[in-house]
């Protein structure tokens, strides 16, 4: 339910809080907050676990239909590719860990991690393209970084997050060099 809290901050904050670098700053952060619980809203939504519908760039993609929510976009799509990074790695990839269409079934095991990959991917690479073009330098900086802050609150804990970690790290380090 935090997840559901911090997007309806998100929301608010962004048509109400004006357009002030910190605003777009928190709606950014509040976004990435809920973005890494919101895929986890498909079983209470009965959507199946691992549903297709959350478990991808969709939710991101919505929130851009606005342009007022385009840092709520950015924050979802920073957040969901956190989570998604860690549900590449989980116990084992079969049954309810495969990710599932809406009235098709499971896709598979390797279909799943290829989709999660990519979707991680689209999240990740979408919501740092779009901070970069909807704010300055500075605020851009800022506001990354305090999303990493909550997506390394949330990978520390959560299963498979650590070896996210450790892969996103590798990642960073092979693009930074």
């Amino acid at each position: 339910m935090a997840a559901s809290l911090f997007l309806l901050l998100a929301v608010i904050l962004a048509f109400t809080g004006g357009d002030g670098p910190w605003v777009l700053g928190a709606t950014v952060v509040l976004a990435a907050a809920a973005g890494t619980r919101l895929p986890d809203l498909d079983t209470p939504l009965r959507l199946g676990h691992r549903s297709a519908l959350i478990h991808s760039v969709l939710p991101a993609l919505v929130a851009m239909l606005d342009v007022r929510t385009w840092p709520v976009a950015a924050g979802l799509g920073l957040g969901i590719g956190l989570h998604l990074a860690a549900d590449l790695f989980p116990g084992s990839m079969r049954g309810y860990a495969t990710i599932k269409l809406p009235l098709g079934g499971s896709i598979g095991v390797w279909p799943s991690y290829l989709w999660i990959a990519a979707h991680a991917a689209g999240n990740l690479i979408g919501g740092t393209l779009l901070l970069e073009r909807i704010a300055d330098r500075p605020v851009a900086v800022g506001a990354l970084a305090a999303s990493g802050v909550v997506g390394l609150a949330y990978l520390v804990r959560a299963q498979g997050g650590l070896c996210a970690l450790a892969l996103l790290g590798t990642i960073g380090w092979f693009l930074h060099r």
